[in-house]
């Protein structure tokens, strides 16, 4: 089982070598979803991989960002760059890089990354059968879940085991982006779901205030306990997550969980884990949880009171007076370097008390000065000194070991041979002519004491047997036949390693279906809805264009019944209708799933299939019926190479990524001749989410035991704006949070329809009222019959957005 580890800049890179890692994932300077990381300059990339391969330790190299048109050709640059370099692997999330690669880095073993959201078995399945190497698991995967899914494939499977979970699937949020600009999808997200909101009902009340703030907030995954079993499921990859922190981090997680995994390959127990989890919770962290693994998803998940570091648990809150508490610890942390201590506040929050307000009374009774009143029986925590934050080769403890024979003989060549533990060989000759010694031969202890000068490299000398028959050895030759002879194992090492990488090159297939393009040039409305009503109303305003189905938004599965009036109410109005599929379906709800949508299809044939996840693709490949396929704004297409790749694949149309610019979908339009529909109205779906914030605050045991909340009450989560975003659930437990706003681009229909976009899609999932007047609005202003608003007397403008289409995303 591979251990793969984070490498956030060299010095990350260094500590994850001498951790143990037997591969690091790292990222260029550009196309990285860990925007904010140090990253690597093309220059560095190159001398990673070399470090790398040295050691024998593979590089996959992260390009799990959505790329834009204007960054195509430095994405092109970019592939050529890496097929130089041998990388062991490139981690990707946009379909429109595959043909990419498969053109100008063929050598490259394909990753799909967690941001291509794969939580089932079909997706996998998919994947595979483009010819990629290996797939990232969706974090919210149990050990049952994994163990299925590697059962039942060929291609690796790799799962995160450390480090911090986001709380919405990754490659599916947009709260980010929507909130602040700062886009997730594209490597820059702003942690929205680390910020404080409270849950309230219709009326605005909170609900369960003695609960926490921050209640999107997931704690940090620890898997120590899981490795056996992971191990024993077949996975190929233990991920680390934690390109962002210290290398110290770097090394002492990476260090657990290779004592972890070596434990378990040897059938052992491991007998330092309660060493190794106090050695973890010193560094970052935000309390630790096995909640997905373990498929206990619940309110123990979340931070609650802070969402930044909690440090080690020290004790609880007794004795409170006006300006001081105490509290007692097992253990004297003023010999760990504390910088303090944090605690629970009686408001909620986390408060922070520098190591010279906290005073030790006595054998584990510690005296806190402080005016802000502890929560009664309060958690406290001690902060650690982070310590030395850099890592050089110098400081690794771990090297490769290396035997070195020197011979010289007078009017010889000075010779030198050095070998590894892994039988490598390395053999130097100077040019160096060597001569008697007139005032005695050269000590064997100076020969030792230069070839020895090895701390910037990752080798260390171990025996040396010296035959100096009587001859002067300048030290300036020594160095130079240690330097020469070090080049050139490495040189050996780093071949060998290389020469086993292996690609799925002879496995590019592409998806097959069944394509209708229609190629009709002007605008149309289209409406999203599970509402029959809402059908019927947008038909009386001669709208002819509906996606059915998928997530249902109120808890309920879209009834059989209801699939067959609204396509028998479709067909009877001389209308299309396309049915959705869920946006994400976790593995062990996959079968039922498929057989459910398949059963649909065969009972009620739509005129179209929206795909919102790539598994989709995998339940349908049996369907001869040859219904048109068209791709949900979930797949993110970005760019007009990814909407090209499904020309290719045979998909008849495409819901474009909700953060595009109307220029950017313009310069798509011009290079691609797929039909293009954008969302033009509605509640943006920011987040869909395996963890339930509503079961969460709501104060039940887990989710497997909720009574159903969300069908007694609507829900919202208000931040410290004030803003309301509506939090809605599907028939799976899934948690969706919308937009606080109301997307509506009425006074730029024309720019829309003229940047050749084929649909304009009005979402109506989730709203129950009437929505008659909207869908006569977007159909006259299309047709000219009515003029657009003006866009400035927009009311109350906290309840309108525009989306992305003018300001785009970093």
């Amino acid at each position: 089982m591979e251990l793969l580890a984070p490498a956030g800049s060299p010095d990350h890179l260094i500590a994850a070598l001498d951790g143990g890692a037997d591969a690091v994932y790292l990222g260029g300077k550009s196309f990285s979803a860990r925007k904010f990381a140090g990253n690597f300059s093309p220059e560095e990339m190159q001398d990673a991989v070399r470090l790398a391969h040295t050691r024998g330790v593979a590089v996959y190299v992260t390009l799990n960002t959505l790329i834009g048109d204007i960054e195509m050709e430095s994405l092109k640059e970019y592939l050529v760059f890496l097929s130089s370099i041998n990388i062991d692997g490139l981690l990707i999330q946009d379909l429109g890089c595959i043909d990419l690669i498969k053109e100008l880095a063929p050598n490259i073993p394909l990753h799909a990354s967690t941001q291509m959201t794969v939580s089932n078995l079909a997706g996998v399945k998919f994947l595979e059968s483009l010819g990629f190497k290996r797939v990232v698991l969706s974090r919210e995967l149990s050990l049952t879940e994994i163990r299925n899914i590697v059962s039942s494939c060929s291609v690796e499977i790799e799962v995160f085991i450390h480090g911090a979970l986001c709380v919405c699937y990754s490659g599916q949020c947009l709260m980010s982006s929507f909130s602040g600009g700062r886009s997730g999808n594209r490597g820059a997200c702003a942690q929205p779901c680390r910020k404080p909101y409270d849950l309230v009902d219709l009326s605005g009340q909170t609900i369960n205030k003695e609960k926490g703030r921050y209640i999107l907030s997931l704690k940090d995954l620890i898997g120590l306990d899981s490795v056996p079993q992971l191990l024993d499921a077949g996975v190929k990859s233990l991920k680390i997550e934690g390109r962002m922190k210290s290398p110290k981090y770097v090394y002492n997680t990476v260090s657990a969980y290779r004592k972890a995994i070596d434990a378990a390959e040897e059938g052992a127990v491991f007998k330092d884990h309660g060493k190794e989890v106090i050695r973890l919770k010193s560094e970052f962290n935000r309390g630790y949880t096995t909640g997905y693994l373990d498929d206990d998803i619940s309110a123990d998940m979340v931070t609650e009171f802070a969402p930044g570091n909690r440090g080690i648990e020290a004790g609880v809150v007794r004795n409170i007076h006006h300006d001081e508490f105490e509290f007692a610890s097992a253990a004297d942390i003023r010999r760990q370097s504390a910088t303090g201590i944090t605690f629970i506040s009686n408001k909620r929050t986390i408060e922070f008390v520098p190591m010279k307000n906290v005073y030790r009374k006595g054998r584990g009774i510690y005296q806190v000065k402080t005016k802000i009143r502890p929560m009664t029986k309060g958690q406290v925590f001690w902060i650690l000194d982070p310590g030395k934050n850099t890592y050089t080769l110098k400081d690794m403890d771990q090297k490769i070991l290396i035997d070195a024979s020197l011979s010289a003989k007078p009017d010889r060549n000075v010779e030198l041979i050095i070998r590894d533990q892994d039988g490598n060989v390395a053999k130097i000759t100077s040019s160096y002519i060597a001569q008697t010694a007139m005032h005695g031969a050269t000590q064997d202890s100076i020969v030792r004491e230069q070839l020895s000068r090895l701390g910037n490299t990752v080798f260390e000398l171990n025996d040396l047997e010296v035959s100096n028959e009587g001859c002067l050895l300048p030290k300036s030759v020594l160095n130079h036949l240690r330097q020469d002879a070090i080049l050139e194992l490495q040189d050996i090492r780093v071949k060998r390693h290389e020469e086993n990488i292996k690609t799925g090159e002879e496995n590019w297939t592409g998806a097959n279906i069944s394509q209708t393009l229609d190629e009709k040039k002007d605008a149309r409305i289209w409406v999203r809805t599970n509402s029959l009503r809402h059908i019927k109303e947008a038909v009386s305003q001669g709208i002819k264009g509906f996606i059915f189905g998928g997530d249902s938004f109120d808890h309920v599965p879209v009834k059989m019944d209801d699939y067959m009036k609204a396509a028998e109410f479709c067909r009877n109005n001389d209308a299309e209708i396309i049915f959705a599929t869920p946006r994400v379906v976790r593995d062990k709800y996959e079968k039922q799933a498929s057989r459910r949508f398949l059963k649909i299809l065969e009972n009620v044939r739509p005129d179209g299939i929206l795909v919102e996840f790539l598994g989709a693709l995998e339940w349908l490949k049996d369907l001869h019926d040859g219904i048109p396929v068209y791709a949900g704004s979930s797949l993110n297409i970005f760019n007009s190479e990814a909407a090209d790749t499904l020309t290719r694949w045979g998909f008849s149309g495409v819901l474009l990524s909700q953060e595009l610019t109307i220029p950017q979908i313009r310069g798509i339009r011009r290079e691609s001749r797929i039909p293009l529909a954008v969302y033009a109205y509605g509640r943006t779906e920011l987040m869909v989410s395996e963890y339930c914030v509503i079961n969460s605050v709501c104060g039940d045991i887990d989710k497997s035991h909720c009574p159903g909340y969300c069908q007694q009450k609507r829900y919202f989560l208000k931040d410290d704006t004030g803003r309301l975003f509506p939090v809605r659930t599907d028939e799976w437990c899934h948690m969706h949070i919308q937009n606080s706003s109301v997307l509506d681009m009425r006074p730029y229909i024309s720019q829309l329809a003229e940047s050749g976009i084929n649909a304009l899609c009005l979402d109506f999932r989730g709203i129950d009222e009437s929505v008659s007047d909207v869908c006569s609005d977007y159909v006259q202003i299309l047709n000219g019959n009515k003029m657009p608003p003006d866009p400035s007397e927009r009311g109350n403008s906290r309840k309108i957005s525009r989306g992305h289409f003018f300001k785009g995303v970093l």
